[in-house]
């Protein structure tokens, strides 16, 4: 029996794909993709590859250029000349220098993690992705549990520049004189 973790998928440079796309399998692509796509394991995004859509998954090494939504339950690592915008969910985020980022990085804490692992582990790769019940579930767990842990929001910080960004110190964060917790106010 073949070992599902060790089968890698190659879209070639050349292959342009739209539409959803679901699978079992780690994917390393060098071609372009339009739309959603699910990965139970590893998906790599060579240096030539451009992926406009969802992309979902337990583990990314991107390279090439990403517009929307990265879901990712483990880590997404950032190489050299990647250019990424939109949103990234992940539980570990790093990247290289020279990258070019226009995103938001946000970092779901282990329980939401845990969930979304068990859901997608639940996810049965034979049913169509689009009217797959799993995928609204995974993203409202990612955006909800961020929602609620969000203690200032862009526009304010726009609208009052000089307000402190709450940062936590050894774990813990304490209130600030304008009820947002900051290193300084600790």
């Amino acid at each position: 029996m073949i070992d599902q973790s060790q089968v890698l998928i190659t879209l070639p440079d050349g292959v342009f794909m739209e539409g959803h796309f679901k699978t079992k399998h780690s994917l390393k692509i060098e071609s372009s993709i339009n739309g959603t796509l699910l990965s139970k394991q590893k998906v790599i995004l060579e240096s030539n590859s451009v992926f406009n859509g969802d992309l979902i998954c337990s583990e990314l090494v991107l390279s090439g250029k990403f517009s929307g939504n990265i879901f990712c339950t483990g880590k997404v690592q950032v190489k050299q000349g990647c250019q990424i915008s939109g949103r990234v969910y992940t539980y570990r985020f790093e990247n290289d220098e020279m990258t070019n980022l226009d995103c938001i990085i946000s970092v779901p804490d282990t329980n939401t993690i845990n969930k979304i692992k068990e859901i997608i582990d639940a996810i049965d790769v034979d049913q169509k992705l689009s009217s797959d019940p799993n995928l609204p579930s995974l993203i409202k767990i990612y955006e909800d549990n961020l929602a609620a842990k969000e203690k200032v929001k862009l526009t304010e910080l726009i609208k009052e520049p000089n307000k402190p960004i709450p940062v936590a110190v050894n774990g813990t964060s304490a209130p600030s004189g304008n009820g947002i917790p900051t290193a300084a106010s600790k």
